[in-house]
């Protein structure tokens, strides 16, 4: 009975653990004030936030681009993108605009997005998925537009999911240059994630 009360505790605890670490600590982690300044963005802008779930970038996104500008809400899931239609009706955010997609159909207008943000999203896709979603979200792009693709480093420091569901950087970068895309910057400050600039080329 003593041991089995000790396994529950040491379970709970570890729970307890990583909901902190996903939750409670992620503006320390995920520095989203730094992230969104490097995106580039300025008012009149198009940015999509594929794979937005709640909204914990959209939020963030829809003053850097200005009353002027557009945030699109990506997400498969009709539950979280009508939490971000509520949020911002009740914020009166008139810049945001959500959309159910598919798993490998954005819903995106060809050539429509200034930039593209991807965060914590290709790891959560089936593998043979993933690379029809990036190239549909390069679809989207703009002529010299950027993805931004962050997602987990393959590191076993990363203790939010399982170390063999991680992407290697490699890997990353490759579905973004099947896709026609170009490494345009990398940034190293994120604890936890790859944190790619991706361009598309402008044609001549």
């Amino acid at each position: 009975m003593r041991d089995r009360l000790r396994i529950v505790l040491i379970l709970a605890l570890f729970v307890v653990a990583s909901w902190a670490w996903a939750d409670g600590d992620r503006e320390d982690w995920q520095q989203p004030d730094r992230v969104v300044a490097d995106l580039g963005l300025y008012p009149g802008v198009t940015v999509a936030d594929v794979g937005c779930g709640y909204g914990y970038f959209v939020f963030r996104l829809a003053p850097a681009v200005g009353e002027a500008g557009r945030v699109l809400a990506v997400d498969i899931d009709r539950e979280a993108i009508g939490q971000v239609k509520e949020r911002a009706k009740q914020e009166r955010l008139s810049n945001v605009e959500a959309l159910v997609s598919d798993p490998t159909d954005t819903k995106l207008a060809s050539a429509s997005l200034d930039a593209a943000l991807v965060c914590n999203v290709l790891h959560e896709a089936p593998a043979d998925q993933r690379g029809p979603l990036v190239q549909d979200i390069a679809r989207a792009l703009k002529p010299g537009a950027c993805l931004y693709l962050l997602d987990w480093r393959q590191s076993h420091d990363v203790t939010q999911d399982p170390y063999e569901k991680l992407i290697p950087r490699e890997d990353l970068l490759k579905l973004a240059t099947d896709a026609g895309l170009t490494l345009d910057a990398e940034y190293h400050y994120l604890k936890y994630q790859v944190f790619l600039r991706l361009r598309k080329p402008v044609l001549p």
